[in-house]
């Protein structure tokens, strides 16, 4: 190697001070490349302390196939959910020697290794090339309850850690230490549509949504209404709003950026809930399982899965390759994803704003919503613009709304705004962390780039047991 040694630990292994130690679990195989690969990575961007990669399981014959297992870049939040990053796993010297050192870290189970060397990293950085081969049944991320409650104490993160009863992954449910105003905004013109068979006001439907099936009690709503809408859904809509509530008033050409920005300017909560007029809440904890998120410092927003009316996924979260598209769209919400990732919380790029709460220190940070996206991507660009300002963004299963999507508004794209999102955030739409260069681009699912229908059945994985619907 050109710079550092590299070992591969063993029990009562000497690691020298300025060694990297690679963990591989036994029976495993490195690839042939992989510790050139992970010594030129080390070598060029020092501040690097923590390493991991692809990874390639099965052995080939006439009659099976490889499936390699393409990774996301680093999400701390999924890796509580499961041991998504593998079995392989790279760190300086002086990372393994603050987590309990070489020999102790190499006794224990993966996903356990993995959480204590990232408390100890600064800096984890993911190789998207396969590093090690393994066996068929390591394609599965594994995960360990105990290690993650462990890993919570240590962290200081005051959570319930519950294990799913079919899957191998774990919720980390956060307690929510206090529970501040939040302010709800929502932009409408007072649209009435058909829901399930009867003609409603949109925006008085989700309120009372919100207001009866939601536990968390201390809202303000603030309406922001078009000029167009009638004398009769502005009654409704008051109605719906309960105690706490301010009707502002919009006269100018519709702008849903600006009716948001307009609504915050109006309100005083800690925090904000963006809900649009063509939403139901599903789950009664939402609002404390998105505030639980928002606990992290370094969070700035989460939201829920999207579901379409008929119970179908609109969004599991934005995903850039290169054009923004949202997650597993029109696929049942009882496939599990590849790799399991529609079970597990985990960093984005971006969500969807029909339902999202935010920190208002980080919305007024970054300027709250362009309003150069009248329509559409004006969610993709805010998404941007905090993680631009260094925030993450989590997207959660474990609440659920419905968007009757476009409902009250035109869904097609103005070119303008195609083209603005384009010239404005370029690199960025081509170069998303949590998406991987081996997956199959323009797709909405996470399918290898190979042909053939096994890797798009890979990308849905199996429907979830009927016993845990």
């Amino acid at each position: 190697m050109r710079t550092s040694s590299i070992v591969i630990a063993r029990s009562d292994v000497v690691v020298i001070e300025h060694a990297v130690v690679v963990f591989l679990r036994a029976g495993d195989q490195l690839a042939p490349n992989a510790l050139s690969l992970i010594d030129q990575k080390l070598t060029e961007q020092p501040g690097i302390d923590f390493i991991y990669g692809d990874s390639s399981h099965g052995r080939p014959s006439r009659f099976e196939e490889v499936t390699n297992v393409r990774r996301p870049g680093w999400s701390p939040e999924r890796l509580r959910s499961h041991n998504y990053i593998g079995d392989l796993v790279a760190v300086r010297a002086r990372v393994a020697a603050s987590a309990g050192g070489a020999t102790f870290l190499s006794k224990l189970e993966s996903h356990d290794r993995s959480l204590r060397l990232s408390e100890h990293s600064k800096n984890a950085f993911r190789i998207p090339e396969v590093l090690c081969i393994s066996s068929q049944n390591r394609i599965e991320p594994t995960a360990n309850l105990e290690a993650v409650q462990s890993h919570c104490v240590r962290t200081g993160i005051n959570a319930e850690c519950t294990q799913d009863a079919h899957l191998p992954v774990v919720r980390v449910n956060r307690q929510v230490s206090r529970k501040p105003k939040i302010s709800v905004i929502m932009p409408t013109r007072g649209t009435v549509h058909e829901i399930r068979g009867k003609n409603t006001v949109m925006a008085a439907h989700a309120l009372r949504s919100l207001r009866e099936t939601c536990n968390y009690k201390n809202l303000e709503v603030i309406a922001v209404l078009d000029k167009e809408t009638t004398p009769s859904a502005r009654t409704e809509i008051t109605a719906a709003c309960g105690n706490s509530y301010k009707i502002v008033e919009y006269d100018r050409e519709f702008n849903f950026a600006e009716k948001v920005n307009l609504g915050v300017v109006h309100s005083d909560g800690d925090y904000i809930l963006l809900l649009n007029d063509d939403t139901e809440i599903i789950s009664p904890d939402t609002i404390e399982t998105l505030m639980g998120l928002l606990e992290d410092p370094e969070v700035a927003m989460a939201g829920p899965m999207l579901l379409y009316e008929d119970g179908m996924i609109q969004s599991a979260g934005h995903i850039l390759n290169p054009i923004p598209y949202d997650l597993y769209r029109h696929r049942s919400p009882e496939h599990v994803g590849a790799q399991n990732m529609l079970r597990v919380q985990r960093e984005v790029s971006g969500i969807i704003a029909a339902c999202v709460l935010i920190k208002r220190t980080a919305f007024m940070e970054v300027g709250g919503l362009c309003t150069l996206f009248p329509s559409n991507y004006n969610d993709v660009d805010f998404g941007l613009k905090l993680r631009d300002a260094g925030y993450r963004i989590i997207w959660t299963p474990h609440a659920r709304v419905f968007h009757f999507e476009s409902k009250t508004r035109s869904p097609k794209l103005r070119p303008f705004e195609v083209a603005a999102i384009g010239k404005r955030w370029r690199d960025k739409l081509d170069d998303d962390p949590y998406f991987n260069p081996h997956l199959e681009r323009y797709k909405d699912v996470w399918k290898q780039n190979v042909l053939g229908q096994r890797s798009l059945v890979e990308a849905l994985g199996p429907t979830a047991p009927i016993a845990s619907k």
